[in-house]
């Protein structure tokens, strides 16, 4: 019988239908889509109060399958107008602080808004930031519906601060008006401006009428519609470049460059633009014009295949606009003085870079191409459809790169609209490796230089020196999370360097028709690194890896190298790191022949018989992390001053001469030596000998540091330092003879990870240092018999934190320090002790570069030998941290047993380790001293007089002294003040103390003169030449 197999069958189907729904409602959510916006805005600017007045008509078309009840619309100018925007915080966070700082007339703001909508007036709200405004729709949005928003608006232009502002009457009116957050699968994309991070815009079309005074000369997107304007441009064009022609005298750097009075009369041009996302403008009554003309159609576009929409979509690409000439484009460059010797070339680097682009990645659908110098604060060049402004430039080639490199974002971003706040290294690093190639065509032998390094690639340099740290960030990481080196790195170098690997891999033809099938695919829409992905996937087949998503979407290094030839002609390759990328090597023959070769990144042998050399080429290999290891076979040695970028095919040697000074060595002169690039090393050396002339002594440094990078999740690096270094410290008046002391350092530091855009560094480090001391030896005689060695061994366990905020800078650290005797030394000078010490930094800047800085101090010994006894040896806390209260030698004196009473003035310099008093009071007062504890606060403040660097300190301590062994622990109250002149963020300073506590001050009167009151500071450590051996001396 059937029947008892029906129910079941008729619950397995029904089950299979309840089961498909939940796919089929998510296919038809996740069906893509893309909304239409259309603008209408009549603008007119008032250029005595820097303000536009402007009236916005906006019809928005809802293409998606949700109905709207609201608009997230940007009112972008507002970010400019208050200190709770992310732009002002994000400016902070960069360390620029002209906008925090700047005058209220400087500022900017969009206000006098009125919403209506279908005639029907709106509400509005602001979100949390103050340029992100959510409109109440009177009446839901129905798929498939058109709504018509109207509204006034009025602009105050800010100074230049970023994109949007003036500089006098020069106007760089970009990002004005409100507009339409994109609403797409994901929701809305409400977007605060930033000025590091870009854009996400809806397609669409634009009229705008812009009325400003007559002789204005404006830039920007769009057509222009007045017969007698665009007439009145061209002959100003001609002209302009007759001049040019006939001129010697054009410069090629700044020019100040009067503005001519407004004319009286004013005049409206209207722009009109299809199919753009967004609309910049620029006037300026001082632009030159130059013009040209390009016939795309005799240069042939791409091939590539017809446009065809993602899978589950539909194409919403609209037809390309149509000029007044068809198959003629418009090529215009407005300048000023400044430079007009390098832009008298302009018209054809803007053609030279629209065939480029044309001919590599796809058609170019606009009617003009437009390069504009104006002044510009965020970054080199700006891009918008059919006008890019740039700034100054360097030289010719560099004004060729930006505007190269703004025509290229007319196809990224400009026509594959991808989302550039969450994914910026879709549209800057695709272009940036297509800028790359273009002036590889035209500038082959320019490279960039600089001073006592030689040629570098920025690219790979600044990759390195993040990787190789393990401060480097996924490229496919939003704006407004990368720091500002990351950003540059990030969506810049890292993704073209991608670019350039898998180039090398599969051949720049193919990549070529593998980004042209993308862009036919994606122009006019909003791709994301998943469709990117995808197409290149689909275009080039097996030899697409996930090695290439993983060099965007991770930090995941690759790091190929070339070991030893095998007696049966093969040599062997080893990989470390997480990313298994490809690699491209070079086979060098006996007769010099090359043979390029790809290894696949499971490869780990290589065919090379009796090769001479191999070598996995830089150009071939660009994200290789460490590339000194990549030639087996042909490498010479280079010995080079300073230092240099990293080299595959040398044996790197620096050598610097170094002279230096101490009281007690006299001069001092010798060499550097050290292996240390650029980019940071894995294991890094360095060895100063000196010799020093009054001593007659060898004095010097050596050290070296290993660096373990990421070893575990958490941790960024660890560092694991050698270090050695012997001066001399004491000279003895009798004989005049010196006695030198060696410090042994062996440390390990854990660097912990933190996101860099918090600015914060933590690191936990362990450290022994070995201190010998050689000293005079007296036997019941006046006169030395012989020399004695004192030693000590300190044990420390430290952790230290700072946060680098440009406002307010903090750091804090705390240190428990275990001190025993040796006893194999001939005389133990001091007693053991455990310690404890904590600090804190804080600041504020009150205005522009001035600051108020303040340091909290406290130690304590938890054990002490001495506490009860009046004897303060170096190792006691001190007020006053000069070269003898430095027990441990962390720093580097003049006159390390030097005092200022002794009218010498090495014996002045001061350090702010402990208490940190700037008073010169040397080791023969018992001043200061305590074998118990002791706290202090020292507190640095700037005077906002300019532009000397005059400033004013107080500093205060309280701690517990024994003036005898017998009589009780007293508390002594100390405080001295007076006046500074500091730089480097207070690392140099002169101070002069002008009043203090009786006890003080009477003791400052005991040095003499003012002269000898007087007490510096210099880190000289801090400003070594190999710094980088962070910490081993």
């Amino acid at each position: 019988m059937k029947a008892p197999h029906s129910l079941p069958t008729a619950l397995v189907t029904l089950f299979f239908c309840f089961s498909a729904l939940p796919g089929l409602l998510t296919a038809q959510a996740n069906t893509y889509f893309q909304q239409r916006v259309d603008y209408d805005i009549s603008v007119a600017l008032d250029d005595v109060r820097h303000q536009l007045s402007a009236q916005l008509r906006l019809t928005y078309t809802n293409h998606s399958g949700d109905t709207l009840r609201e608009i997230w619309l940007h009112c972008w100018p507002r970010a400019y107008g208050s200190d709770a925007s992310a732009f002002a915080r994000q400016q902070l966070r960069n360390g620029q602080t002209d906008f925090h700082f700047a005058s209220a007339a400087e500022r900017g703001t969009l206000d006098s808004l009125r919403f209506t909508v279908d005639g029907v007036a709106a509400e509005y709200t602001f979100g949390d930031s103050p340029d992100l405004l959510l409109l109440q729709l009177p009446s839901p949005l129905v798929p498939g519906g058109v709504v018509v928003l109207e509204t006034p608006f009025r602009v105050q232009i800010p100074a230049s601060f970023s994109r949007l502002g003036h500089v006098g009457e020069s106007y760089q009116i970009s990002q004005w008006y409100p507009k339409p957050a994109v609403y797409d699968r994901a929701g809305w994309h409400p977007l605060p401006y930033l000025d590091q991070g870009e854009f996400f815009s809806e397609f669409g079309s634009f009229r705008v009428q812009i009325t400003l005074p007559e002789n204005y000369v404006v830039g920007a997107t769009g057509v222009l519609q007045e017969a007698a304007e665009r007439t009145w441009l061209l002959e100003k064009a001609a002209t302009d470049r007759a001049a040019l022609a006939q001129r010697t005298d054009l410069s090629e750097g700044y020019v100040r460059e009067p503005f001519p009075p407004s004319a009286t009369t004013r005049k409206t041009l209207t722009y009109l633009a299809e199919n753009v996302h967004d609309f910049a403008w620029f006037a300026d009554k001082r632009f030159k014009v130059l013009h040209d003309t390009l016939r795309l159609s005799e240069v042939g576009a791409a091939a590539g295949a017809p446009p065809r929409p993602p899978k589950g979509g539909s194409s919403l690409a609209p037809q390309p606009p149509k000029g007044e000439q068809p198959g003629t484009t418009d090529v215009w460059a407005f300048f000023t003085e400044s430079q007009a010797g390098l832009w008298r070339e302009a018209t054809d680097y803007l053609k030279r870079a629209t065939r480029f682009y044309h001919q590599h990645i796809g058609p170019y659908p606009y009617p003009q191409v437009t390069g504009l110098q104006s002044a510009l604060s965020a970054g080199g060049g700006m891009e918008y459809p059919m006008i890019t402004v740039i700034g100054l430039s360097e030289d010719a080639a560099a004004l060729d790169e930006v505007l190269a490199h703004e025509v290229g974002h007319n196809w990224f971003y400009g026509i594959l609209a991808s989302n550039e706040r969450d994914h910026p290294w879709l549209d800057e690093g695709v272009n940036s490796y297509y800028e790359q190639r273009y002036m590889a065509g035209y500038y082959p032998d320019r490279s960039y230089t600089l001073p006592l390094f030689g040629a570098i690639d920025l690219n790979r340099l600044g990759y390195h020196f993040l990787a190789r740290q393990g401060k480097d960030q996924a490229p496919d990481t939003r704006s407004d999370s990368l720091s500002y080196l990351n950003y540059g790195v990030g969506a810049y170098s890292k993704p073209s360097l991608a670019l350039h690997e898998l180039a090398a891999y599969v051949g720049t033809e193919r990549l070529d028709a593998a980004v042209r099938a993308y862009y036919q695919r994606w122009q006019f829409r909003h791709p994301g690194p998943e469709d990117f992905f995808a197409v290149l996937a689909e275009e080039l087949g097996e030899d697409f890896g996930p090695w290439f998503a993983a060099a965007l979407t991770s930090t995941a290094t690759s790091d190929w190298r070339v070991g030893p030839r095998t007696k049966a002609g093969t040599t062997s390759l080893a990989h470390r790191g997480p990313r298994l990328a490809p690699a491209t090597a070079q086979i060098s023959s006996p007769s010099g022949s090359l043979d390029t070769v790809r290894l696949h990144p499971q490869q780990r042998t290589l065919a090379t018989g009796d090769a001479r050399s191999v070598l996995l080429p830089p150009a071939g290999n660009p994200l290789d992390l460490y590339t000194h290891n990549n030639q087996r076979g042909g490498k010479s040695w280079q010995l080079k001053p300073g230092t240099s970028a990293e080299r595959t095919d040398a044996k790197q040697l620096f050598v610097s001469p170094l002279l230096g000074y101490n009281a007690h060595d006299g001069l001092l002169a010798g060499l550097a030596l050290h292996n240390r690039t650029l980019e940071p090393r894995r294991l890094e050396w360095i060895l100063a000998p000196l010799y020093g002339t009054r001593s007659s002594e060898l004095a010097g440094m050596a050290g070296a540091r290993y660096r373990l990078l990421r070893p575990t999740p958490g941790i960024q690096q660890v560092l694991l330092s050698l270090g050695t270094q012997r001066f001399s410290d004491f000279t003895l008046p009798q004989t005049d003879q010196a006695y030198a002391y060696q410090r042994h350092a062996l440390k390990a530091e854990v660097f912990f990870a933190d996101p860099p855009i918090t600015g914060r560094e933590r690191r936990l480090f362990i450290q022994i240092i070995d201190l010998r001391q050689d000293r005079p030896r007296f036997e019941n005689s006046p006169q030395p018999v012989g020399t004695q060695r004192q030693g000590n061994r300190f044990y420390r366990l430290g952790y230290t934190q700072r946060r680098d905020r440009e406002l307010r800078p903090t750091e804090w650290s705390v240190a428990l320090e275990y001190k025993d005797r040796d006893a194999s030394v001939s005389s133990s000078f001091e007693a053991s002790h455990l310690r404890l010490d904590a600090s804190f930094r804080g600041g504020y800047q009150y205005e522009a570069d001035r600051f108020l800085r303040y340091r909290l101090y406290g130690g304590y010994f938890l054990v002490n030998d001495l506490r009860e006894r009046a004897t303060y040896p170096a190792s006691a806390l001190a007020l006053v941290d000069n070269g003898i209260s430095d027990y441990r030698y962390d720093d580097l004196y003049f006159g390390r047993s030097l005092n200022a009473s002794q009218s010498s003035w090495p014996g002045q310099q001061l350090e702010q380790r402990q208490g940190g008093f700037r008073a010169p009071i040397g080791p023969a007062f018992v001043f200061g001293r305590s074998n118990d504890f002791l706290v202090a606060l020292n507190v640095d403040a700037d005077l906002p007089f300019r532009p000397l660097p005059l400033g004013l300190f107080l500093d205060a301590g309280y701690y517990s002294f024994k003036a005898t062994s017998v009589e009780p622990q007293q508390g002594i109250f100390s405080w001295v003040g007076g006046v500074s002149i500091t730089a480097a963020a207070g690392r140099m300073g002169f101070y002069l103390p002008l009043v203090a506590d009786p006890t003080t001050r009477n003791l400052l009167d005991q040095n003499g003169n003012v002269l000898n009151r007087l007490s510096f500071r210099l880190a000289l450590e801090g400003w070594l030449p190999w710094r980088w051996v962070d910490g081993l001396f």
